[in-house]
């Protein structure tokens, strides 16, 4: 019973709410909010603003990938 209503806590509705490539959906929304702000508070010029935004989306991109490269390839070792 714990461990069902801990998993409610985490995920939200429970594992079975959402699988793996919809959870994806959501880091598009957080790199690009991420992105533009990290870029807004460094300059002040939209043209600068934007980018910077894009620099810093694709450096978030790049190390989520080499992240989950690196989880896909210990759970291969699990």
């Amino acid at each position: 019973m714990i461990n069902f209503l801990s998993s409610l806590l985490i995920i939200g509705a429970g594992p079975e709410a959402m699988s793996g490539w919809e959870r994806l959906f959501f880091l598009l929304p957080l790199i690009v909010c991420t992105s533009l702000v990290y870029g807004a508070t460094r300059h002040e010029n939209w043209p600068v603003i934007t980018v910077e935004a894009v620099k810093i989306g694709t450096w978030l991109v790049g190390l989520t990938a080499c992240v989950f490269v690196v989880a896909l390839l210990l759970s291969f070792f699990n």
